[in-house]
């Protein structure tokens, strides 16, 4: 009985166990490595809200008898949801990502 941890030590080493397993920085991050991959979670994102939100508004007609008030408020709801989903995206991969700063910069049109 002697050889047993306490508690607060088997914790310690559980999280470290974990750090270690997750890499670098303790965490995980659902990057994508291709600007395809970036065009998927987009698609994917805006794609699901739509979805959730045509279906949410049906079952809402299915009991409160009100069709098709139900589908076109959730199907607007959902579209909505959508765009923020993928401003959410667009700003969390623009603050992981910054530019360059030394990068040449592009020339407008009228120049």
């Amino acid at each position: 009985m002697a050889d047993k941890k306490p508690p607060e030590d088997a914790l310690s080493d559980l999280r470290r166990r974990v750090d270690a397993a997750r890499g670098e920085g303790g965490t995980t991050s659902s990057r994508p490595t291709s600007p395809a991959g970036l065009a998927m979670r987009f698609g994917g994102e805006f794609g699901a809200a739509i979805i959730v939100g045509a279906l949410l508004g049906y079952g809402a007609d299915y009991f409160l008898h009100s069709s098709p008030w139900g589908l076109v408020i959730g199907f607007g709801l959902g579209f909505v949801a959508g765009i923020v989903n993928v401003v959410r995206v667009a700003q969390s991969f623009n603050k992981a990502n910054p530019p360059d700063p030394n990068a040449p910069s592009i020339p407008d049109d009228d120049d």
